[in-house]
């Protein structure tokens, strides 16, 4: 799976979350790191700003995976769906977006995936649960229902309450091959954030300075304990570092 020029699933990717207020210098130390992707979370960006966010993402080299997450499903999103949609017809076409993420129960999925499509991009249909985790027939079932709507890329996000919850979204995901994004929010699944890659996850989420979402990792944390993990993502940051001094 590609977004953009970055391939996933060879090894672990990482997506940067960032404060948009200081924007600039979170781009520069995310470079520094080698994290793959950003997330333009519009619904958290002042509207005047949006574009200017978006050519300084491209401007620093990355893509990004374009989110306007309304507050009824945990975002900062408050206008109406045909606003919602109006915002993603103008930003879909923009060079720094490699990939739209839209939420499973969302209206406007099929226009946004029309457009995703017309635009040659990948479209990522997302659920979150902020209360719960489910049993492992709703999981499937969810995540199947994201499928059958034309995801690219599944996503799928619950409040883990115990660990056994972290376990049981681990295992429901391995049986999966169509590609997905997990994780298990909160304390409990903070580790699937690590070691979902090892079931199959493409990307996991992170952040400088305030998480956006509970259990997310801070960036040079997370990428340390990434090499501790996984010795392919070891293997290739070396490669690059020694490059870089050449």
């Amino acid at each position: 799976m590609q977004i953009g020029t970055v391939e996933l699933g060879n090894r672990p990717a990482v997506i940067l979350v960032p404060n948009w207020n200081n924007l600039e210098k979170e781009l520069e130390r995310a470079r520094d790191l080698r994290i793959d992707l950003v997330e333009a979370r519009v619904d958290l960006m002042e509207r005047e700003k949006i574009k200017e966010n978006l050519d300084l993402i491209a401007d620093y080299g990355f893509y990004s995976v374009l989110t306007v997450r309304p507050t009824w499903e945990g975002g900062g999103y408050r206008g109406s769906e045909k606003e919602r949609l109006a915002l993603f017809e103008e930003l879909i076409p923009h060079p720094a977006v490699g990939c739209v993420d839209v939420e499973l129960r969302a209206e406007i999925l099929p226009d946004v995936r029309e457009i995703v499509k017309s635009e040659g991009k990948k479209l990522i249909v997302s659920y979150h649960d902020f209360k719960r985790t489910p049993d492992r027939e709703e999981i499937e079932g969810v995540f199947n229902g994201a499928v059958s709507k034309g995801a690219d890329i599944v996503k799928l996000a619950f409040m883990g309450n115990s660990h056994s919850d972290a376990a049981r979204v681990c295992s429901v995901m391995a049986d999966f091959s169509h590609p997905k994004i997990f994780m298990v929010m909160g304390e409990y699944g903070k580790f699937t954030r690590v070691v979902g890659f090892s079931f199959g996850s493409l990307l996991t989420y992170t952040f400088f300075g305030e998480p956006v979402a509970p259990g997310q990792i801070e960036a040079e944390t997370l990428i340390e304990l990434l090499i501790q993990f996984y010795p392919e993502y070891r293997r290739e940051r070396e490669k690059f570092l020694k490059g870089a001094l050449l």
